[in-house]
């Protein structure tokens, strides 16, 4: 009779709990909105230079909550009820229900989005604006209940810096960046994900670097001693597959290096043994010593054949970053090619003459113009000036 009764008790409140949680499941959160729910959208820039893309913010922020089924106050209303809660620029100050009650009653707003945000901009090698963002949400219901929630950082790997020819367009597409993943971390509906801006840097063939540019950054051919940071690369390490250092060098900012190889494939057919060579570069990072998941191996030349008119080798024989990490330039005795790290993707790439086995890479600097020098061990030297592609 004992074990019966238990067995009920338990019985019962495996019910109970499930029907707790169904309730709880239907209360509204922070992303969820009842049918036509009206909310105030406040949105202050932490440095007074930012306030002028607070509008930008704002825009965005009011999309999604409307695509995620919120009644947005129209912009008039928002402003007015902005200019009269003055304590709600400080993003310290606690709000009250009373508080809410008192300057947002008149609306009949249901919650208040509250975001703050920071941005700033560089200029890599002079050429083009990358900038960076960040938001921080507060969303508050009458009840003067709090969740909170800050966009992802930028400018990291994974998550890659917004690039434009100007400045607000490199900041503008940060902020809406930063907006989306603050919106996704609370659940919103974000329907139209903004992406990365990027500015692809390219080579031009010219004749030569001005006398009086600097060498700003000579990159070296020969790897470091063994057990150096380059052992940190996945290579090709089998009986008829493998690969060979050929270069490597490391980014300005310290934070990466890079292993050209020579790449070889083995294949034995009727007694006898087919070599055929490619050329790839491993991205290490220094303070690992590994290669970072979210990079990929880059290729200048795949494993195979060359093509016609290739007198060179297929492997990568010289290598350097323009400037930090996220630009390479890599070079075959065949072709110089340019590569954006954080995206893995090739944005130039251009015959070399004279099919060279051995050669380095030197950056030249002048104002704000950068020239590659191609500088092989036996013959001219061929020169590119840095650009900015479309």
């Amino acid at each position: 009779m004992k074990l019966m009764r238990a067995a009920w008790a338990q019985a019962i409140s495996v019910a109970v709990l499930a029907a707790l949680a169904i309730v709880i499941s239907a209360l509204p959160t922070a992303a969820q909105a009842q049918a036509g729910e009206r909310v105030a959208v406040a949105v202050y820039a932490d440095d007074p230079a930012l306030k002028r893309y607070e509008r930008a913010v704002q825009a965005r922020l009011e999309a999604i909550l409307a695509d995620s089924g919120f009644e947005p106050l129209d912009e008039a209303k928002a402003k007015a009820l902005r200019d009269n809660w003055v304590d709600l620029a400080n993003p310290g100050h606690l709000v009250t229900a009373e508080e809410i009650a008192a300057k947002a009653g008149r609306y009949d707003v249901k919650r208040i989005f509250r975001a703050g945000f920071t941005a700033g901009t560089a200029q890599p090698l002079g050429l083009y604006h990358s900038a960076t963002a960040q938001v921080q949400l507060r969303v508050i219901d009458a009840e003067a209940r709090v969740k909170a929630s800050a966009s992802a950082p930028m400018g990291t790997r994974g998550n890659a810096s917004s690039d434009a020819a100007t400045a607000d367009a490199a900041l503008v597409n940060a902020l809406q960046r930063a907006v989306d993943s603050v919106a996704e971390a609370l659940s919103l509906k974000v329907l139209a994900p903004a992406t990365a801006r990027s500015v692809a840097l390219t080579l031009e063939a010219v004749a030569g670097a001005p006398a009086s540019a600097a060498n700003a950054a000579p990159w070296p051919m020969a790897p470091s001693p063994p057990g150096g940071w380059e052992k940190g690369a996945k290579l090709l390490d089998d009986r008829w597959r493998a690969e060979a250092v050929r270069c490597t060098s490391t980014s300005a900012d310290g934070g990466m290096g890079v292993v050209g190889t020579l790449a070889t494939n083995a294949e034995r057919a009727f007694g006898s043994i087919t070599r055929t060579y490619g050329g790839y570069a491993h991205v290490v990072d220094l303070k690992d010593a590994k290669e970072p998941r979210a990079l990929l191996k880059l290729t200048v030349h795949e494993i195979g054949p060359r093509a016609s008119g290739e007198n060179g080798t297929s492997g990568v024989i010289a290598c350097g970053f323009l400037g930090a990490w996220r630009h390479l330039v890599l070079a075959s005795g065949n072709r110089i090619t340019c590569f954006d790290v954080e995206r893995g993707r090739e944005t130039c790439s251009l015959p070399l003459p004279g099919g060279p086995e051995k050669a380095t890479l030197h950056l030249h600097a002048q104002g704000g113009e950068r020239w590659v020098e191609f500088r092989p061990e036996k013959g001219a030297s061929s020169f590119f000036r840095v650009g900015v592609g479309r």
